[in-house]
């Protein structure tokens, strides 16, 4: 067992614990660190775009004196499959990107992880906040860490952060979808199921399923302290 599991796992209480994740390489913003050492940059939030073919949804922000070069890289940049800009200043911008959904978040998805956003992003490497049960977030851990996950456990503690918020709150059609595309396969990396094929299990159409799932994934994946 690893030296950070507790033996309180079994707590119900809020936990959060701060992780550092490193970006594998190829990845636009390990990229852009290695040949730009002082961006500042945080992700304000990302969501799964399209759950059938894995792309994600990030909206970030960055600061660099050299906004143009910045975009320029970004958008040329082979990982990014789409890029829009959402505001613009002298040395600021805010923008939407697609790219390959991560493990990651199909990870807290599985877990019951929620992620505090925004997350900063500093010399290549993510700082997420987890909160969730202790129990949870050391399941999430050993996960990573069974992946090959190259991620450092910075700190963990008890956080006032009520997991039982009606904004986090499933309906029981939800629970039940969401236990089902667990179950199923659906998070999994390789995935065990399409999103067609578990369309047809629960008895709904693919577009409607989609629509569902990333309502679901928004109140258990995200939370703004």
């Amino acid at each position: 067992m690893n030296p950070f599991l507790s033996v309180a796992m079994d707590s119900q209480n809020s936990t959060i614990a701060t992780i550092r994740v490193e970006f594998p390489e190829g990845i636009w913003i390990s990229d852009i660190f290695e040949k730009f050492h002082d961006v500042q940059m945080e992700i304000l939030y990302f969501l799964p775009y399209d759950l059938e073919k894995s792309i994600g949804n990030a909206v970030v922000e960055i600061m660099h004196y050299d906004i143009d070069l910045m975009i320029e890289e970004i958008q040329n940049h082979p990982s990014v499959m789409e890029f829009s800009l959402v505001e613009r200043e002298e040395n600021r911008i805010k923008f939407n990107v697609k790219t390959m959904d991560p493990y990651l978040l199909y990870g807290v998805i599985k877990c019951g992880v929620l992620v505090d956003f925004p997350v900063k992003i500093e010399d290549g490497y993510a700082y997420w906040d987890l909160i969730s049960t202790r129990k949870r977030i050391d399941k999430m851990l050993t996960m990573f860490e069974e992946m090959g996950i190259d991620f450092e456990l910075l700190k963990i503690g008890n956080t006032s952060v009520n997991l039982e918020d009606e904004g986090h709150r499933l309906s029981l059609d939800e629970l039940e979808i969401l236990q089902k595309a667990i179950d199923e396969g659906f998070f999994d990396i390789p995935r065990k199921i399409s999103l067609e094929e578990l369309a047809n299990e629960l008895g709904k159409s693919k577009s409607t399923l989609s629509v569902v799932l990333r309502k679901i994934i928004k109140k258990k994946v995200m939370i703004s302290t």
